[in-house]
């Protein structure tokens, strides 16, 4: 993937038609953690077969979203997730932030001023636009999406 990090810790790729992409483990983490929130309570198993999610990658997904306190887990034959928090408290920088790390500008970082300085400005509006994104937002922006799409389905 060619990427750098964003703010210092969202790693994006730009390698897709130019445009900016979330790494694989943060759009699965995003995608768990609002299965989890639009369900209410979830297991594992019904996570990664909803969500196309390799099972032992969600596992280590899980992991991650329980240390940053935005799941709880409840162990044995009915266990599964639950947010650990009210949604309206959850947002998308904190998955993020969960998944990702702190990690440092890649080695393609801009040697030159005036490159490092349009690219912080990118950074900084991108890492704003992150923690202002409610995660019932984003679950409302797509459940209104998924009507628009069924609306236009044709046979």
């Amino acid at each position: 993937m060619v990427g750098r990090a964003v703010a210092g810790y969202f790693p994006v790729s730009t390698e897709h038609n130019g445009k900016m992409r979330l790494t694989t483990k943060v759009r699965y983490g995003l995608r768990a953690v609002c299965h989890v929130a639009h369900r209410g309570y979830a297991s594992a198993h019904a996570i990664s077969e909803a969500q196309s999610i390799p099972p032992r990658y969600l596992e280590e997904i899980i992991a991650d979203l329980r240390k940053a306190g935005i799941v709880v887990g409840k162990r044995g034959p009915r266990g599964g997730y639950r947010l650990a928090r009210p949604i309206s408290d959850i947002v998308v920088g904190d998955v993020v932030d969960a998944l990702a790390g702190t990690v440092g500008p890649g080695p393609e970082a801009p040697r030159d001023d005036v490159t490092a300085l349009v690219e912080r400005a990118v950074d900084e509006s991108l890492a704003a636009s992150v923690r202002s994104l409610r995660l019932d937002e984003l679950l409302e922006r797509a459940r209104e999406r998924h009507r628009r799409n069924a609306a236009n389905y044709v046979i």
